[in-house]
């Protein structure tokens, strides 16, 4: 079970983190040898420019999943962060819910519409396009799952099935970035209090 756990993470962390690292790496060298190129040299390379925009289509796509995972996406909370635990899970699955669906009902056109792309190709590499549009497909997916695990969670809460564990999940994981530099201020404080005291 921990093996299946560890091969799962490491996909994820290779669709999430990997690829789109790789993705940036490739973009920037290839970024930077155009400028070479074009102003040193005076002798612009005509696939840098094609090179670039996969690159930053890959890293951005991709790379959004891993920031829906760390949180790290931009929220506005302004009357979320005002309500009790309850009224968070049921606004959180509210707005869960309006995305899950949009996302189910885009994911089969979607893939229509890519898998059509295949026979449209790149102006220099003369890749398909259905390569360069694909890592939509995966986006989708990792962030339909995402948002189905939060409807989850709101779910235990709003309900009471999941008892104070789940509050406490969810409190951690909605924690804003306020919030959090408050904790480990007070925990800095806590800790310089102990030292005193010894």
């Amino acid at each position: 079970m921990d093996s299946m756990k560890k091969i799962g993470k490491f996909l994820r962390n290779c669709v999430e983190l990997y690829i789109p690292v790789a993705a940036f790496l490739i973009m920037f060298c290839v970024f930077v040898i155009q400028i070479a190129a074009r102003y040193l040299f005076n002798n612009p390379i005509p696939w840098a420019y094609e090179v670039t925009v996969m690159g930053y289509l890959w890293m951005v796509v991709l790379g959004a999943c891993y920031a829906y995972r760390d949180r790290s996406h931009v929220t506005f909370t302004l009357v979320y962060d005002k309500l009790p635990i309850k009224g968070k899970a049921v606004c959180g699955f509210l707005g869960n819910l309006l995305m899950a669906i949009a996302y189910i009902a885009m994911f089969v056109p979607s893939c229509r519409m890519i898998s059509q792309m295949k026979i449209q190709v790149t102006s220099v590499f003369k890749i398909g396009l259905n390569i360069v549009y694909f890592p939509f497909i995966p986006f989708m997916v990792i962030i339909l799952c995402y948002i189905l695990y939060d409807m989850w969670l709101e779910i235990m809460v709003f309900t009471g099935i999941g008892g104070e564990a789940a509050v406490q999940k969810m409190l951690n994981e909605t924690k804003n970035e306020t919030q959090e530099a408050i904790d480990a201020a007070l925990a800095s404080e806590e800790e310089m209090m102990k030292e005193a005291g010894k």
